[in-house]
């Protein structure tokens, strides 16, 4: 399969270079003075029939370009004609951004609708650099799913989307109740993903309605984001308020009994279109195919934009979500063998409980000073709980000859947690000298944290998992003190960075940032001896300087090369034997790579070759078990492939092929070093591909299907024995016009037996069985 995916990427390649090219691409974005993407204006190249329209993220592309000069021609009802003089040279992209004045003879309004969220592929991103540019002039690997791709894989959960990401592995965490990946060979923690440019930390399933976009930034992010996973971030950007009326219904239901009615609407609420607004809501309910895990879901996400002027605009969002769901952490493994039991055998309780709560606060104010500077303005605010009573796995009896029994425990649990976060950041667009083009931005955030969790437990029965009797002894009343405390965090970064055009085929990218964290953990400790509490209360205070430097060359043809090397950190919160804090764990990327665009840039191609190196990793204290010391060193290393695009008229195609070779280096105890990190493949690849009819009284039907392959994997920390290898097959038949739209998907279509992940040997997730998920909606 690796070798197939492999073979058409190098003969992808190898025809578009084959061929002599004298076509070019233009590509950009058009915003309107009070900088809101707009919608259906027209760009054409004067003279020629080569046009199209923005879609509704302002976005433009002009594919198949002779080379020569033209003039680039953008207008709209409503707003002022702009004309610019362009240079297409073969074989390059000329990207063009328009500010778009609205007209004073604006004429009566056009109503716009459309049946498709934007375009498949998505050429230009923001999480990369904090603004827009085109990702094939980014210096890094960059990865996007786009709301149409997800449209047509019936995405309901993250991990639906992420399987066609190329280095991401599934992982399971928090009980099986939240959203964790491996990226190339990293785990991803609470603080890797980002929504809107703001950290996201939640401890349920984020909704994936009002989501626009996914994009996917490999290797530390540090330089821009702050506290940050070596292996990447994942940012996801909402959907935005339109000046343009429409409303679509829509009902999902699958085979396991669960249904999610939704609403997505949107416009303007006056008549001059200054006050606009975007509403999306689900209602979610039913089981699972895990056995107790039933789960009901209420979400609700307004969003609506002010324009004060022609150049100052503000957007307010917020989300307000209910999440029913008890925590799962799957199934075990007795010696190294998973135990063979159906995909929905629970070691849980018919009664366990699991409520979560999260609301969400942002906004986002823009003021463009004149065509140099502009301000952005933006905070963020976040309040998530938890209330769990579970009956849950505890260990495995050390008499148990017939490898079948589990003991259990029952855990009384609540935490909640409160995060607020401002950015503010000047961005500034000028030349020096004949050749240098800078895109600067300078920004200072500051974020503060507070985590409380207290807990207590009892130890409750032993099951057997092969022949489990369930709810045979009544619940503990009386339980012991677990643990209770509250993390208190504050951060203050300073940050930089300069995207120059050094020539229209050089790229460079130079940014650092300076970070100020300081930590205070508040512990209630309980004294057995008089069975009272105390507090005690542990400060931590670290700095960190994090830069990156890239470089981007148009080589020759579609075919650009690019390396970076960055730094990044994580604050590590504890003491020492001898009681002294612990530094921050540091990363290194070293990266190098090619981006292409074949068939006259209908099709991307990227592939990279990364090297991330993590120092400071805690390891068990040679001298004493119960502290730690920080003597670890970690390495990921390997090659990334990825295609996306119309292959053909109709055709898309999101291919990706990973190889990531992730593994302990340097540690106090021998036996550990050249352990392979736990849940990490080291082969991967996917495939999504869909065809829709063009033409005809039946355009806008379309088949699709693809597969996601992994290798097989550490179950555990001591690499002591994997999850098994295994292909999953998906399919999908699909309708879309401009007022239907409906699409019936089956998942794991060869019913094929495998693993998610592992959070150890003792909690394993299975994978879901075959299953078959429908949607049908109407747009009015």
């Amino acid at each position: 399969m690796y070798r197939s995916l492999l073979i058409i990427f190098l003969t992808l390649f190898v025809l578009q270079v084959a061929v002599a090219q004298n076509a070019g691409r233009i590509e950009g974005r058009i915003v309107s003075e009070r900088n809101e993407p707009l919608l259906g204006i027209s760009v054409a190249l004067q003279g020629t029939t080569i046009g199209t329209t923005t879609d509704e993220e302002g976005k433009y592309v002009l594919k198949s370009v002779a080379s020569g000069d033209y003039t680039l021609v953008a207008s709209g009802i409503g707003y002022t004609t702009i004309k610019q003089e362009v240079t297409v040279e073969p074989g390059s992209t000329k990207t063009i951004y328009f500010l778009l004045p609205s007209s004073a003879l604006a004429l009566s309004e056009v109503q716009v609708t459309t049946s498709k969220n934007g375009e498949f592929v998505q050429p230009i991103g923001t999480t990369a650099t904090k603004m827009d540019a085109p990702l094939k002039s980014v210096p890094q690997s960059v990865q996007i799913i786009s709301r149409r791709a997800m449209d047509q894989m019936q995405v309901v959960r993250l991990d639906d989307a992420m399987r066609n990401v190329s280095g991401v592995t599934m992982e399971t965490g928090f009980g099986g109740r939240t959203d964790i990946f491996q990226v190339r060979g990293f785990r991803t923690s609470t603080e890797s993903i980002f929504k809107n440019g703001f950290r996201n930390s939640v401890r349920t399933f984020r909704e994936t309605a009002n989501i626009q976009q996914i994009e996917v930034m490999k290797g530390p992010a540090s330089v821009l984001y702050g506290v940050s996973d070596p292996g990447g971030m994942i940012n996801i950007t909402t959907k935005k308020p339109t000046a343009y009326t429409f409303h679509d219904v829509q009902l999902t239901a699958n085979s396991f009994g669960q249904f999610r009615p939704a609403i997505d609407f949107g416009g303007a609420l006056n008549d001059d279109k200054s006050l606009k607004y975007r509403f999306n809501a689900v209602y979610e309910n039913g089981d699972t195919y895990r056995d107790f895990v039933s789960t009901e879901r209420l979400f609700l996400a307004p969003a609506f934009t002010y324009d004060f002027s022609e150049r100052t605009s503000l957007t307010l969002e917020a989300e307000y979500l209910d999440h029913d769901q008890a925590s799962d952490r799957g199934i075990v493994a007795f010696n190294g063998v998973i135990a063979d039991v159906p995909a929905s055998r629970s070691i849980g309780e018919p009664d366990n409980v699991g409520k979560h709560q999260n609301r969400l606060v942002q906004y986002n104010l823009q003021h463009r000073f004149n065509e140099i500077f502009s301000l952005r303005h933006a905070s963020n605010f976040t309040y998530s709980s938890e209330k769990r009573k579970v009956v849950e796995f505890l260990g495995l009896p050390k008499n148990d000859d017939t490898k079948s029994k589990v003991t259990r425990r029952l855990q009384d649990q609540y935490n909640f947690e409160r995060n607020f976060a401002t950015q503010n950041e000047l961005y500034a667009t000028f030349k020096t000298g004949n050749f240098l083009e800078h895109r600067t931005v300078a920004g200072v955030e500051v974020a503060y944290s507070m985590f409380d969790i207290w807990f207590n437990r009892a130890n409750y029965d032993t099951l057997n998992i092969y022949n489990p009797q369930y709810s045979r002894l009544p619940k503990p009343t009386k339980l012991n003190f677990g643990d209770d405390y509250r993390d208190n965090t504050k951060l203050y970064g300073f940050y930089v960075q300069d995207f120059l055009s050094v020539t229209q085929r050089v790229k460079l990218l130079l940014g650092a940032r300076y970070d100020i964290w300081n930590f205070e953990k508040v512990s209630q400790v309980l004294n057995k001896t008089t069975n009272t509490f105390s507090e005690v209360t542990t400060t931590q205070r670290n700095t960190a300087f994090n830069p990156r430097v890239g470089l981007l060359v148009e080589a020759f043809g579609p075919l650009s090369v690019y390396g970076n090397w960055s730094k990044g950190f994580q604050p590590e919160p504890g003491r020492t034997r001898e009681g002294e804090a612990f530094e921050p764990t540091t990363s290194d990327l070293y990266e190098a790579g090619i981006k292409s665009g074949l068939l006259n840039d209908k099709v991307n191609i990227k592939a990279a070759y990364f090297n991330i190196t993590r120092r400071n990793v805690l390891v068990t204290d040679p001298l004493d078990n119960a502290f730690s010391v920080q003597l670890g060193k970690v390495r990921s290393e390997g090659f990334e492939a990825d295609v996306t695009g119309e292959v053909l008229r109709g055709l898309n195609v999101i291919a990706t092929y990973s190889y990531t070779d992730a593994r302990s280096i340097d540690d106090t105890d021998a036996k550990k070093e050249d352990v392979r990190f736990r849940g990490v493949s080291k082969h991967s690849g996917s495939l999504w591909a869909t065809y829709e009819l063009q033409n005809g009284t039946l355009r806008g039907l379309g088949i699709g299907g693809g597969f996601t392959s992994f290798g097989d994997r550490p179950v555990d920390a001591a690499d002591s024995f994997r999850l098994p290898g295994y292909t999953r097959f998906d399919a999908s038949i699909f309708y879309d016009n401009y007022k239907y739209h409906a699409a019936i998907n089956i998942k794991n279509l060869t019913d094929v037996k495998y693993y998610d992940g592992s959070q150890s040997a003792t909690a394993i997730m299975p994978g879901a069985p075959i299953n078959v998920q429908g949607t049908i909606g109407f747009r009015f």
